[in-house]
């Protein structure tokens, strides 16, 4: 009886032993091990965390160009302010030496109003970094005009090209002298020209005739 038992143990471990490989290493998968994929709606919520901290990023990046754009507004319009405002204090000597000597039958604002209201009197002051021409002139304005800090056949693009209003905006008479003898002049400059994104820098100078004191 053993005997025969132990001849079929030995024929099947025979067959066995025929089967291909793959049948004898073949393993049922674990399932306890397998691991558990991402569902749709956590992916939404992952792809929408990531959107937001991007338009975060994108939207600090584009107040950190604005913020450096306008620091050199800034400087661009305290340097063309300081160049028109020397220009008007230099002609403002002028005048006054001119009605001290009597070089001129006009007197210091009659000078002063002719320059105001005759174009091309007074010559646009050279600035760094815009574009210059022999032809352009401080334009004296009312509040409502704007005028073009660049000369337009000599226009460069890679220059700055304001625009400014510059107006008289106050007389003031001396109670001894009993004339005038104090202007105030007003210059708003618009740093980006004719597409006015950017709010106008505004600057104030006083004129006076210390003769007329």
């Amino acid at each position: 009886m053993m005997t025969q038992r132990n001849a079929q143990r030995s024929l099947l471990n025979v067959q066995c032993s025929s089967w291909p490989t793959h049948f004898r290493t073949l393993e049922l998968p674990n399932f306890r091990t397998s691991r558990r994929a991402f569902t749709l709606i956590e992916t939404a919520l992952a792809m929408l965390a990531i959107g937001l901290g991007l338009l975060a990023l994108f939207g600090l990046g584009r107040l950190g160009l604005q913020a450096t754009k306008e620091s050199e507004n800034d400087a661009r319009c305290a340097l063309m302010a300081d160049a028109v405002f020397e220009t008007l204090r230099d002609y403002n000597a002028r005048f006054v030496e001119n009605a001290r000597t009597n070089a001129l039958s006009a007197t210091w604002i009659q000078q002063w109003d002719l320059a105001y209201g005759t174009p091309k009197q007074i010559p646009f002051p050279p600035v760094a970094n815009m574009s210059s021409s022999e032809k352009l002139y401080l334009m004296f304005a009312p509040e409502s005009t704007l005028a073009p800090a660049y000369d337009r056949d000599a226009l460069s693009l890679s220059d700055w090209n304001p625009r400014y209003q510059l107006f008289r905006q106050n007389k003031y008479a001396s109670p001894v002298a009993g004339s005038v003898n104090l202007l105030q002049f007003t210059l708003l400059i618009y740093p980006d020209g004719d597409t006015y994104s950017s709010d106008p820098r505004i600057y104030h100078t006083t004129l006076t005739n210390t003769g007329g004191l």
